[in-house]
């Protein structure tokens, strides 16, 4: 069984509107970590859909609230070792047909971690550079000049089976519970930005393998709000920077 991760921060309408999330809401347990108050029409959408809310603990970050909603899974003896863990963000849109593909795929291959192919576009033309290499200092910085270039991007247009990478965005993770379970879940002191390159780091260091799938594909809208110099984002972001490259 794959168990939906969803931090919400101010998606309540976004992820009400998400007719996938809905869908998928129906074979597959879904659990949705507020982090700002949650609004009675995402409250009413939760019980209709049979989603755990949990509306409590407000102002974590990325990385934190996906470890409360692992902790509440395993504390409440709801996910076994057979199961998966799926970081998935409020703004990705996956088919329930490319989900179900998800599950036949981590059956055939051999792996800890897996992320499939993820597309600015609904008709799956712009993929996005969210498989990558191990960054080195200047290349998340280059990348925040140019929206659509990172020089540490593996090229998915030449990717046409599986293949082990270094790295996904946490936009679409999924891992087996075990391998979540032994990295300790993210590391808390990224608040936000960079947790997915250490998690994928420390399992590289481990052998834990991390394996793209390029065949099943889903749409994510980003924001890119990084890219603004003068918003907190930019500010998480470089703090998160300067920590992955210097104390982690």
């Amino acid at each position: 069984m794959i168990f939906l991760s969803i931090i919400n921060h101010n998606h309540d309408h976004l992820i009400v509107t998400n007719a996938s999330l809905s869908q998928l809401a129906e074979k597959n347990p879904v659990i949705i970590k507020s982090n700002t108050p949650a609004s009675d029409e995402l409250k009413k959408f939760a019980i209709n859909h049979n989603i755990t809310l949990l509306d409590c603990d407000y102002g974590l970050g990325f990385g934190e609230n996906n470890n409360y909603i692992f902790d509440y899974l395993i504390n409440n003896k709801r996910i076994s070792n057979d199961d998966h863990f799926l970081v998935i963000n409020p703004d990705v849109i996956i088919a329930e047909n490319e989900l179900n593909k998800l599950k036949n795929e981590i059956l055939i291959n051999e792996s800890d971690i897996f992320t499939i192919n993820l597309f600015h576009d609904e008709n799956f033309n712009k993929p996005e550079q969210s498989i990558r290499r191990f960054p080195k200092l200047t290349g998340p910085l280059k990348g925040l000049l140019k929206k659509d270039y990172r020089s540490d991007a593996y090229d998915k247009n030449t990717i046409t089976t599986p293949l082990y990478i270094d790295w996904a965005a946490g936009s679409f993770l999924l891992f087996k519970k075990n391998a979540y379970e032994k990295l300790g879940g993210f590391d808390s002191k990224f608040f936000m930005y960079f947790e997915d390159v250490d998690i994928c780091r420390r399992a590289n260091k481990i052998k834990m393998p991390l394996i793209y799938l390029p065949n099943i594909k889903a749409i994510h809208k980003g924001a890119f709000n990084n890219r603004k110099i003068y918003s907190k984002h930019f500010r998480w972001f470089l703090v998160s920077y300067l920590t992955y490259h210097f104390l982690s």
